[in-house]
């Protein structure tokens, strides 16, 4: 059953990359000359903003700003920043810290 699942979201999955792969050029393509390179260039510029900025606490003035951008760089659903997250979690519980472990010095 799961090979079956399995290859339910391989094709699901290469559906979505080729509905990308020819919808943006599309839209891209619709846009004036001038106007086209700029789109891209907000896209990539506030995609590459909100990957490398941590998003700020909630109720923070920032919040809103930090959404905006963040959708602006076609950051949401799968693309949302949990990278950190789901590594540490693949990888078992967090190792706990050298020092914290070290047994107190005997005198």
């Amino acid at each position: 059953m799961t090979d079956r699942t399995d290859k339910k979201t391989a094709l699901v999955t290469t559906s979505k990359i080729g509905g990308i792969a020819v919808f943006v050029p599309l839209v891209l393509s619709a846009i004036p000359e001038p106007w086209s390179t700029i789109v891209a260039s907000v896209i990539i510029v506030c995609g590459g903003v909100a990957a490398a900025v941590p998003p700020p606490a909630q109720g923070s003035k920032w919040m809103i700003p930090y959404k905006i951008i963040s959708f602006a760089g076609i950051n949401f659903g799968w693309a949302i920043n949990h990278i950190s997250g789901r590594v540490n979690a693949s990888q078992g519980p967090v190792a706990q810290d050298a020092s914290k472990s070290k047994p107190p010095a005997s005198t």
